[in-house]
């Protein structure tokens, strides 16, 4: 029955965190893998997922197809994909714990931040309604022989529709975003994630950092850029980095540098083709991808922490403006129509 239920619904990203937090340190000290899930299985509530983990590994499955199957995040079964390459698990958990953490500590910052304004939000749609619903026709059939005051009472009823239609086709948009972006193709998923402004900032950022992440990884591990390449372009859980590394291999073949080949894929950032045009040996291009690793971390943690302060002062000045508006509609025909009295 628990098996069923992890199956369904994937572990909770605090015990993925504790989980791969202690494997890693395990590791480190020198234990094979099974030994350290047996040691990772003296907590209670961390053994049923060590146990299943040592059943599907002894049962031949790969590490990535093992933690998928114990339900995971999609996110660090990916990165575990790699691992069956360099072997390097410490470093590769290391930077799975490291990546749900970020996610977490990020979700809860913008769960808070967002608190406030959407409660705001939600009481400010109930005010409309009831201003569109009783306030609106009384005013309108009160100033309905006054037409340069008619005209703001009409305007604000036109905005309010305005505003609930915009509101409505934004949940539909993410509504569909939800449902149908992960079933679209990958060529698809591409042309979105290359010429969508959000999506191609999120993604810039996002794809080099898996690209120099992993490439270190096998660079490491003794395989050379081309079969690194390679080994990228086999990994279909990473459409858009499988399908740029498949570019990459084929603008080399053509006689191009690596520079000009990574050039040519938009959403790699600039750091990233200056490192290849600077970099000429494997050694000093190790050294500078887990620098850029490092680099690119840190400014997406920077840039993240940036938006989520902008996001609670612009909405409030939004609903400020609103609501100015709203109150000037209704009370400036209100003052000329007592003016007139």
């Amino acid at each position: 029955m628990k098996y069923s239920i992890l199956r369904e619904k994937q572990l909770p990203t605090n015990l993925q965190i504790t989980f791969f937090h202690r494997l890693s340190h395990i590791l480190q000290k020198g234990y094979p893998l099974l030994d350290g899930l047996k040691m990772i299985g003296w907590d209670e509530s961390l053994r049923y997922v060590a146990d299943e983990l040592t059943r599907h590994l002894t049962k031949g499955e790969t590490i990535d197809n093992a933690f998928r199957k114990v339900n995971f995040s999609p996110l660090v079964i990916n990165f575990l994909y790699f691992g069956r390459i360099h072997h390097d698990l410490p470093a590769m958990f290391q930077k799975c714990e490291k990546l749900l953490r970020m996610r977490r500590d990020y979700k809860k910052k913008l769960a808070s931040v967002l608190r406030y304004p959407v409660f705001l939000f939600l009481f400010i749609f109930l005010a409309f309604t009831i201003i569109k619903k009783t306030v609106l026709p009384n005013f309108i059939l009160l100033f309905n022989d006054q037409h340069s005051s008619l005209w703001l009472l009409i305007g604000l009823n036109y905005f309010i529709n305005g505003l609930f239609l915009l509101t409505t086709l934004l949940a539909s948009l993410l509504l569909l975003y939800k449902l149908a972006f992960p079933k679209i193709s990958t060529q698809k998923r591409l042309y979105l994630h290359e010429n969508v402004p959000l999506q191609r900032t999120y993604q810039s950022y996002f794809l080099s950092y898996l690209f120099t992440t992993h490439l270190h990884s096998l660079l490491t591990a003794g395989l050379t850029l081309k079969q690194s390449l390679e080994v990228m372009q086999q990994n279909n859980k990473y459409g858009t980095l499988s399908v740029y590394s498949k570019k990459i291999l084929i603008e080399l073949e053509s006689g191009k540098s690596m520079s000009q080949a990574i050039h040519t894929c938009p959403l790699f950032r600039k750091e990233l083709t200056d490192l290849f045009h600077q970099s000429l040996d494997l050694h000093s291009l190790q050294d500078e991808l887990e620098m850029l690793t490092d680099f690119l971390m840190d400014y997406v943690q920077e840039k993240i922490n940036k938006w989520i302060q902008w996001i609670q002062p612009l909405f409030f000045i939004v609903i400020a403006l609103i609501v100015l508006s709203i109150y000037a509609s209704i009370m400036l025909p209100l003052y000329q129509w007592m003016s007139e009295i």
